[in-house]
């Protein structure tokens, strides 16, 4: 597995030219495909606070005519929520090559950052030359090797995303573990033990560390 940032200027790309016409910075957040040719992603704008929202998705919409918003507020000056759209360039060029978006953000110059996973070497080379045969600007600035070593388990997915979803790691916990184990059907020893494995491995991926 490769993890790769990329330094991607797209023409006609609405975030680029929002981001180019308004002082205000864009997170992707999550990126998927949506029907044949069109994608939805979620994500964060930070914009001036004395911007509405109502202001925004307006702006959104005069750079992007066709496209579907939904935003909701999350402070002075910051939106998340959704915007679908009916072609997008970059879902297309992830589903044709292979690769997976992680994270994107705006540069300077209408250029984007693209957080990138792909499953091996060739299939990011395919990306850039995808890239590259749509006319656009693109520079690798890192490629790293994934440590598959730290990859959580299927069993361990499971109980850390109900873990989550049930509010167990919340301050103060929303569910105790006996509750949540009888919800797993599984014992309390057992989930213990599962829960802290697999938050060893995050953490230990996180600084760089194997398991």
């Amino acid at each position: 597995m490769r993890s790769a940032s990329l330094l991607v200027k797209i023409p006609g790309n609405w975030i680029g030219c929002l981001a180019s016409s308004c002082d205000l910075s864009v997170k992707i957040l999550k990126c998927v495909p949506k029907n044949s040719n069109g994608g939805q992603s979620f994500l964060q704008i930070d914009t001036d606070p004395g911007l509405s929202q109502e202001e925004l998705v307006n702006r959104i919409r005069e750079v992007e005519p066709n496209c579907t918003v939904q935003l909701t507020a999350a402070g002075p000056g910051r939106h998340i929520g959704t915007v679908e759209l009916q072609q997008c360039a970059a879902c297309r060029l992830m589903a044709d090559s292979g690769c997976f978006m992680d994270s994107a953000s705006n540069r300077d110059g209408g250029m984007m950052q693209w957080n990138v996973i792909a499953p091996n070497a060739a299939a990011l080379r395919n990306l850039v030359e995808k890239v590259k045969e749509l006319g656009c600007t693109v520079e690798v600035e890192k490629v790293s090797v994934l440590r598959t070593v730290s990859e959580l388990t299927l069993a361990q997915e499971k109980v850390l995303q109900m873990a989550y979803e049930l509010g167990y790691f919340e301050i103060p916990r929303k569910i105790t573990l006996d509750i949540l184990a009888k919800r797993l059907e599984i014992s309390k020893a057992t989930l213990d033990v599962m829960l802290r494995r697999a938050q060893r491995k995050l953490v230990a991926s996180h600084i760089g560390e194997t398991c």
